[in-house]
């Protein structure tokens, strides 16, 4: 997977903005063999893969997102409007026109040490060409930034030529681009905090600065950056101490768990075979799979209470985050969870046991609506662990996936309709019906 942002100068017409003039390009952006920058001149119908745009403002969005492109993780949606406030400006590159159109190309980390790259058609209001890409992909982090990289350098050396050394045109753009490559260790360290959190960390005021590394250095390596990147500036002050009201409940339920579901977690992860690291899903539905065989669960409904296993004891509690789902006690899968309907209950109970059973470390868990890897391989241990993909796929065989069989499915299993759509999509059973 690649992703290529190839460029030739071209000699513009004198512009109010000389800098912005001095920077105009013909810009191609490829991923793979995806053309992203692909339009349509809306009165001729013509097409082509290139855009004419001032690099400089590619430049400037890019040094000012920098540590978002790099660290902030979205939600585990593509809908934009569930993200944090501000989510699409540090990441669309849309955003870099000042005036310019550019492509609605989203940049976000994804599992694995990869970038997703997400692509979309938009018909900018009394503009005569319209983007017509649309698609999806996962590159590697450093080869995005290398490309990244290569414009912003590309651009200095641009203005250079014409004069610009020590002029507030082009110190504007090295400066922070020099400190943003001279990091040290802790600085780094901080940035990381603060993009997680949706602030950007070189215009963060000082309260903020504190609060975040206060946080950040009292909070578990296990859980803080997942928390981190549930909260925001704003619910980052009451997150330490609602850690520690939720710690002394989730010890005393742990200490009241024996170790019934230690002994069932050391056997299972024992037998795991190795699965990509890339893959996070894929061992979510292979720890679930192990489990369900182990308890003797049968191919039906999952039921917490069984007496032929340990109990899984859980409280709801309000959450300091919307995004904040649960967290997980350290030597059990007890757990709190946010208050909600009874089929989400029990994914989010689900998700505590797949987030106990999935550790590759000690402590606390948190449960959080974010995309990452850890988020990811407990949703799909849930989603397995409660309406195992063979038992949906014996179901369905000969049937259509219409809406009342999708409903009655989620009534036998104790799920949710987008469950069983999900489930279905996933493990390619067949088309699924739109779900409300």
């Amino acid at each position: 997977m690649t992703v290529c942002f190839t460029f030739d100068w071209v000699n513009a017409a004198p512009s109010p903005d000389v800098a912005m003039g001095q920077t105009m390009a013909q810009l191609w952006i490829h991923v793979n063999e995806a053309a992203v920058t692909s339009v349509r001149d809306r009165r001729s119908d013509a097409r082509r893969d290139h855009i004419v745009v001032p690099l400089l403002g590619v430049a400037e969005w890019v040094i000012g997102n920098w540590c978002h492109i790099q660290h902030e993780v979205p939600g585990a949606t593509a809908d934009m409007t569930r993200q944090k406030t501000g989510f699409e400006q540090r990441h669309n590159l849309a955003f870099a026109g000042d005036g310019f159109l550019f492509p609605k190309l989203t940049m976000a980390p994804s599992v694995g040490g990869m970038q997703q790259l997400r692509w979309t058609p938009w018909q900018p209001q009394h503009a005569r060409i319209e983007f017509v890409a649309e698609g999806e992909a996962p590159v590697t982090r450093d080869q995005l930034q290398a490309e990244l990289e290569r414009i912003v350098e590309a651009v200095l050396d641009r203005l250079r030529s014409f004069g610009h050394r020590q002029d507030s045109v082009i110190s504007h753009l090295q400066d922070p681009w020099e400190a943003i490559k001279t990091l040290d260790p802790d600085e780094h360290e901080f940035c990381r905090a603060a993009a997680l959190l949706g602030v950007d960390p070189f215009a963060v005021h000082q309260e903020a600065a504190e609060a975040i590394t206060a946080f950040w250095e009292r909070t578990e390596p296990a859980i803080r950056e997942d928390m981190l990147a549930s909260l925001e500036e704003a619910t980052l002050p009451n997150a330490s101490p609602w850690l520690d009201e939720t710690r002394k409940i989730l010890e005393r339920e742990d200490a009241g768990s024996g170790n019934e579901w230690a002994a069932i977690r050391r056997g299972l992860r024992h037998r795991l075979p190795d699965l990509p690291i890339a893959q996070p899903w894929r061992r979510g539905y292979a720890l679930a799979r192990s489990l369900r065989h182990d308890l003797g669960c049968g191919n039906g409904w999952f039921d917490f209470a069984s007496s032929g296993q340990p109990a899984l004891h859980h409280q709801e509690i309000s959450m300091p985050s919307s995004r904040m789902e649960g967290l997980v006690a350290a030597g059990a899968p007890a757990c709190v969870i946010a208050s909600r309907g009874a089929d989400a209950a029990r994914f989010l109970c689900a998700r505590a046991l797949g987030d106990y059973m999935g550790r590759s470390e000690a402590g606390l868990g948190v449960l959080t609506s974010m995309d990452t890897a850890r988020q990811a391989q407990s949703r799909a241990f849930a989603a397995e662990l409660l309406a195992p993909a063979e038992s949906l796929r014996a179901r369905l065989a000969g049937r259509e996936a219409e809406e009342d069989v999708i409903r009655g499915l989620g009534l036998e299993f104790g799920v949710s309709t987008w469950l069983i759509n999900h489930q279905i999509r996933n493990h390619d059973l067949v088309q699924p019906c739109p779900s409300g």
